[in-house]
C-alpha cells in the first residue's frame, strides 16, 4: 500500500490522481488536494503504490500524524504548477481494477451504438454482396479467330450461376480448326494442361486415321485458349470427338470482385477431369449429324470395295481360265497342223501361222496390254493391299508370254524344217502336247492357289 521510502519523499514533486468510479482525474500536488477542501476519505493514488490510499493517510504519512484539517497552509509547500499530461503514458501506469464496475448509462449507450453500428455494416455488406450479384452477367471478350457468330453461341451457352461456381469447361474451335477454346462460368485464374486422343471411327475423315496431342494454357476470364501443339499422332486437328485429360493449376480467383463475392474464402487449388469434347466449329449436334452421313457413306464405300475386291477375284479368275483356254486351242491348232499330210506341209504351215497370228499371237499382245491397265486403275480406286494383289499382275503378264513364247518356238521349228517326214510330224506332236500340258498344270494350280488366296482374304 506504501511506498518503501514513502516518509521522506518530496511531497512537491509526487503526482496525485483522484480514482472515481467513471476514471480518474489529475494530477495534482498534495497541497492543492488539502487547499481544495477535499474530503479526507477521497481515494487517490501516485506512481510507485500499489493501490489507492484515502488523502487523510497520504497527509498522515507525508507530514506525520496530524490530520489534514489541522495542518496550516503555511506548513504546507506553495504548489507546484501542473506537469504536461500525457493521457497513454497515464493509462499505462494506472493498475487495472478487475474488480466489476458498475456501468453508467454514458457507457452502456456507446456499446448499445457499437453493437448496432456493427449489425448494421454486416447488413450492409451482405446487401451490397446481393446486390452486386443480382447485376452481375456472363462476359466474355471475343478473341483473335473468334467469329461473331461463334461468340454469340458462346454468350448463349453461358449465364452467371454464382461466384462460387467451379471449374466445368466447354470446348469450341474456329471453322479451320487452327484453335482450342474451353470456356467456364467459373470465376477462376489457372494455368492449365491437357492431352487429346481422338476416338476410333469418330473423326470426320473416310480413311481411319489416328490423331493425339498435348498442349497447355491460361484460364483467365473464363478462358484457355489452346493454340500451339505438339503431335504425338497425326500432324494436324482433324475435326471429331476426342478424350481429353485436363489438369487445372495454382487456380486463384480471377478478380477482386470474385473474391469478395467468394467472402475472400480460396478456391480448389487444382483440378482435373477426363471428358470427352468435340472439336468441330458447328457444334455437338451438327457434328454427330455430319458423322452419321459420314459413317453412312463409309458404309456405302465400304460395300462397294467388297465388291470390287469380290469383282477382283472374279476377273483374276476368268483371266487365267482364258488362258487355259487360250492354251487347249493354240495346242489344238499346232496338232491338227502335225496331222496334215507331208506333201502339203508348206502350203498348210502358212495358214496355219497366219491363223495363229489372226487369232492368238495378236490377243495375247493385247491381253497383256489390258492386264497392265486394269491394274493401274485398279490401284488409283483405292482398293486395300494392292502390293499384293500386284503379285497377280505379274503372274497372268507371265502365263501369257509363256504361252506365246512356246507357241512361238514350235512355229519357228516348223519353219526351220526342210524335208518334213510323217515321223517328224509325229515328234512335233508330242512336243506340242508335252510343252501345252506343262503349261496347262502352271494354271490350273494358279487357279487354285487363287481360290485359297481368295478364302484368305474374305477372313
Amino acid at each position: 500500500m506504501t511506498l518503501s521510502n514513502f516518509d521522506w519523499t518530496d511531497k512537491a514533486s509526487v503526482r496525485w490522481f483522484i480514482l472515481l468510479p467513471t476514471g480518474h482525474e489529475g494530477p495534482y500536488s498534495l497541497s492543492a488536494l488539502i487547499q481544495n477542501k477535499t474530503s479526507p476519505d477521497l481515494k487517490i493514488w501516485t506512481e510507485g503504490l500499489s493501490d489507492s490510499i484515502t488523502l487523510k493517510e497520504a497527509v498522515a504519512k507525508s507530514f506525520g500524524s496530524a490530520p489534514a484539517e489541522f495542518i496550516s497552509d503555511d506548513d504546507l509547500p506553495p504548489p507546484l504548477p501542473p506537469l504536461p499530461i500525457d493521457e497513454e503514458e497515464i493509462e499505462k501506469e494506472i493498475p487495472r481494477d478487475n474488480t466489476k464496475k458498475e456501468e453508467t448509462p454514458e457507457a452502456s449507450s456507446k456499446q448499445r451504438i457499437l453493437f448496432f453500428s456493427f449489425i448494421a455494416l454486416v447488413v450492409l455488406f451482405w446487401g451490397a454482396r446481393e446486390w452486386m450479384q443480382g447485376l452481375e452477367t456472363f462476359q466474355l471478350k471475343r478473341v483473335q479467330g473468334m467469329s461473331t457468330e461463334l461468340h454469340r453461341r458462346i454468350t448463349q451457352d453461358f449465364k452467371f450461376e454464382g461466384w462460387k461456381k467451379k471449374l466445368f469447361f466447354k470446348e469450341y474451335t474456329p471453322s479451320d480448326t487452327s484453335a482450342i477454346w474451353l470456356v467456364t462460368s467459373g470465376f477462376q485464374a489457372c494455368e492449365v494442361e491437357a492431352s487429346f486422343q481422338s476416338l476410333e471411327g469418330k473423326l470426320l475423315t473416310m480413311e481411319d486415321q489416328e490423331v493425339s496431342f498435348k498442349t497447355k494454357g491460361q484460364l483467365h476470364r473464363h478462358l484457355v485458349e489452346f493454340s500451339r501443339f505438339e503431335f504425338l499422332k497425326g500432324t494436324k486437328i482433324i475435326p471429331g470427338l476426342y478424350e481429353m485429360d485436363l489438369k487445372a493449376i495454382n487456380c486463384e480467383w480471377d478478380s477482386f470482385t470474385a473474391k469478395l463475392g467468394n467472402s475472400f474464402q480460396n478456391p480448389e487449388a487444382s483440378y482435373a477431369t477426363r471428358m470427352k469434347v468435340v472439336l468441330f466449329h458447328k457444334g455437338a449436334t451438327e457434328f454427330n449429324q455430319v458423322l452419321d452421313k459420314l459413317i453412312q457413306k463409309k458404309q456405302e464405300v465400304l460395300e462397294k470395295k467388297k465388291n470390287e475386291e469380290e469383282l477382283f477375284w472374279q476377273d483374276l479368275q476368268q483371266k487365267l481360265q482364258t488362258l487355259v483356254a487360250i492354251s487347249i486351242q493354240i495346242e489344238q491348232l499346232l496338232i491338227d497342223f502335225s496331222q496334215m499330210p507331208v506333201p502339203q506341209f508348206s502350203q498348210n504351215l502358212k495358214r496355219m501361222v497366219e491363223k495363229y497370228t489372226r487369232n492368238y499371237g495378236h490377243f495375247l499382245t493385247e491381253f497383256v496390254k489390258a492386264n497392265e491397265k486394269y491394274f493401274q486403275d485398279l490401284e488409283k480406286s483405292g482398293l486395300k493391299d494392292m502390293s499384293h494383289k500386284r503379285g497377280y499382275e505379274a503372274l497372268v503378264r507371265t502365263a501369257t508370254k509363256n504361252i506365246g513364247h512356246e507357241s512361238m518356238t514350235l512355229i519357228e521349228e516348223l519353219q526351220k524344217v526342210k524335208k518334213p517326214t510323217p515321223e517328224l510330224m509325229r515328234e512335233t506332236s508330242k512336243k506340242v502336247k508335252k510343252k501345252f500340258q506343262a503349261l496347262k498344270e502352271g494354271l490350273n494350280k494358279r487357279l487354285i492357289q487363287l481360290t485359297e488366296d481368295r478364302a484368305v482374304q474374305k477372313t
